[in-house]
């Protein structure tokens, strides 16, 4: 997995749903899992936000089964990874500088990073 990708919110709130199962689900069983939340899709809507999310890499789909080919972890990892590369020419520490800077980091936060750190 490469790359950051541009995905709506819609499109996250199905990958959220995704990364919440076990395993790979069906496309029916999804689009119940949104109608218990209240969102009234169509299968048509959502199939469109899966085929969205297919095209770029993020869910597999067959026989009407799908699942998320990445875990939110590395989604997460990727698209910050991708933001760093883009901000700050790939230079973690420039980036940990400047989110310092204008963040107010806890004592608990600290030592973590400090480990973090040390440890790689």
């Amino acid at each position: 997995m490469n790359g950051f990708f541009n995905i709506s919110n819609a499109e996250l709130m199905v990958m959220e749903k995704l990364w919440e199962q076990e395993d790979s689900i069906k496309q029916s069983q999804l689009l119940a899992l949104f109608e218990a939340d209240g969102k009234t899709w169509k299968r048509q809507t959502l199939n469109t936000f899966l085929s969205r999310l297919e095209d770029k890499g993020l869910v597999r789909r067959a026989n009407r089964v799908v699942e998320a080919v990445c875990s939110r972890d590395e989604y997460s990892y990727t698209q910050v990874k991708a933001a760093i590369d883009c901000l700050y020419g790939g230079q973690l520490s420039d980036f940990m500088i400047a989110f310092a800077q204008n963040s107010k980091i806890t004592e608990k936060n600290r030592k973590e990073l400090l480990r973090i750190l040390e440890n790689s």
